[in-house]
């Protein structure tokens, strides 16, 4: 029997089987049907071990047919479902409260946020192996033998990919931290074996994982290059030109809520200096700030001169997709010669000094979360690879004991996870402050920011030992355990 604790409720890793088990209970005329369809799916093993999300749908159909599954089924499957399915909550009560645009709200986004349709960007779990499968069409031996060593390991996480190979080039650059690193692993490392000296080919090595970067680089804008506002994108730039002032944090390269921003017609900021587009840094009170914290596609840096250039977005698209320029992974800067790469922190474990025109952003994302009174979370999974950005939230709520957070992510156990960790970092902290709204963001953000998710019914009781909730119920029961 499964447990409302190991049941994942999320939209992310679901079958095609379940998708049409869903259906074909919702289309089912039979009530005791319906149930037995609900108690085999989230008696699955895959579903019960929390391995594949449950669609929040279910709990949806549980409660709309709970009075017949009471009437109609034994008493222990009914128990069993009340007991799971009926103690999931995908909606706190405190989200229905809350009144948009009244609020001064701040948006922290996630890859979640991008991945509905029709943006449909792979999220940071899903990226890597999507981007192996359009190496492997380039038909180079070096991505090939990439692509095979991480199948075979069953790497998975670009993240990990990524953080090795910025290890691999730093430590092939300095013997003495290749030593020290081979000496804390293995207790080898001594100076006089040949073994622990840089190797030749250490250069060519470094060539190797560079130009790899690159390429995975390309592949990765040429997945998001294409990718157009959702419901949730629209949902957010409607609320900021509505309140105006707003804070939009992200840490997507994508430039999905920018285009959403850019279609409302109405002002916003990135809060950096551009070469090219003079300063961003006075921003009106009144525009929208849109803090792309880990950099994004329109955004190219010079190490050289230090120039920091953006390009119109719509237009690099619409050329790209045209086929009329190629995405410029590697530029020319017209200023010194050097190179202009694109301005991104990749995935690392490790994203400290790695691109130093974003560090005042993080002080703007700090600022953002502590003017406001809500800040809703669309898709963000607090990696602790992104430990500061969960860091910034905790001081912001510890400042202000009214403050809210809101969840919105398919994954349900982002919340309980955020709020063990504000727990264990400040004195007395009430739970209830992080409010949980797990679904698709583009179905749910949309309703939630106008004030109009439905109202739940009220969640009966959970019945337990040999109590009945009517003669027909018992009757039934009864013949039943008989049979």
């Amino acid at each position: 029997m499964a447990t409302p604790t190991q049941l994942q409720l999320g939209t992310s890793r679901v079958s095609k089987e379940q998708k049409a088990y869903l259906t074909r209970a919702r289309t089912s005329p039979d009530v005791s049907e319906k149930a037995r369809i609900l108690h085999h799916v989230i008696n699955d093993d895959e579903i019960s071990s929390g391995e594949e999300d449950l669609l929040p749908d279910w709990i949806e159909l549980f409660q709309e047919y709970k009075s017949g599954f009471a009437e109609n089924l034994p008493l222990a499957i009914y128990t069993d479902l009340e007991n799971t399915v009926g103690q999931l909550e995908p909606i706190d009560e405190a989200a229905e409260k809350l009144t948009f645009p009244d609020l001064d709200a701040a948006f922290l986004l996630g890859a979640e946020a991008s991945k509905p349709p029709p943006s449909n960007i792979p999220t940071v779990m899903e990226l890597l192996p999507e981007l192996l499968t359009r190496a492997r069409r380039l038909d180079r031996d070096d991505l090939n033998r990439l692509a095979d060593f991480c199948e075979r390991r069953k790497i998975d996480n670009i993240e990990d990919l990524l953080t090795a190979a910025q290890l691999a080039t730093f430590t092939s650059r300095n013997p003495a931290t290749q030593r020290l690193i081979n000496f804390l692993l293995s207790g080898s490392g001594d100076d006089e074996r040949p073994s622990s000296r840089p190797r030749y080919g250490d250069q060519a090595a470094i060539a190797f994982l560079q130009d790899t970067l690159q390429v995975l680089f390309g592949l990765l804008a040429s997945t998001m290059l294409p990718a157009k506002p959702n419901a949730a994108h629209k949902a957010i730039a409607n609320y900021a030109k509505k309140r105006g002032g707003v804070n939009i944090i992200t840490t997507n390269y994508d430039c999905c809520m920018d285009l959403a921003l850019g279609s409302v017609r109405y002002p916003f900021s990135y809060g950096l200096e551009f070469g090219d587009f003079g300063s961003q840094n006075a921003i009106k009170p009144t525009d929208t700030r849109l803090i792309k914290l880990h950099g994004s596609l329109n955004w190219f840096y010079c190490e050289t001169c230090q120039k920091v250039q953006r390009t119109d977005i719509k237009e690099t698209v619409k050329n790209f997709m045209n086929d009329r320029e190629p995405y410029p992974v590697i530029a020319i800067c017209k200023d010194c010669g050097g190179q202009r790469r694109g301005l991104l922190v990749p995935p690392l474990a490790m994203k400290f000094d790695v691109a130093p025109p974003l560090i005042p952003l993080t002080a703007r994302a700090g600022d953002a979360f502590v003017k406001a009174n809500v800040i809703v979370v669309v898709g963000y999974s607090f990696a602790d690879a992104d430990l500061h950005i969960t860091r910034m939230l905790s001081k912001s709520m510890q400042n202000d004991s009214s403050q809210r957070v809101v969840i919105v992510n398919p994954a349900y156990k982002i919340t309980e996870k955020l709020r063990r960790k504000l727990k264990a970092s400040i004195p007395n902290f009430d739970t209830k402050r992080i409010i949980r709204v797990a679904g698709d963001c583009s179905d749910i953000l949309p309703k939630l920011l106008t004030g109009q998710l439905r109202k739940r019914p009220k969640k009966p009781k959970a019945i337990t030992g040999r109590s009945r909730t009517s003669t027909k119920a018992r009757s039934l029961r009864k013949r039943s355990t008989n049979h």
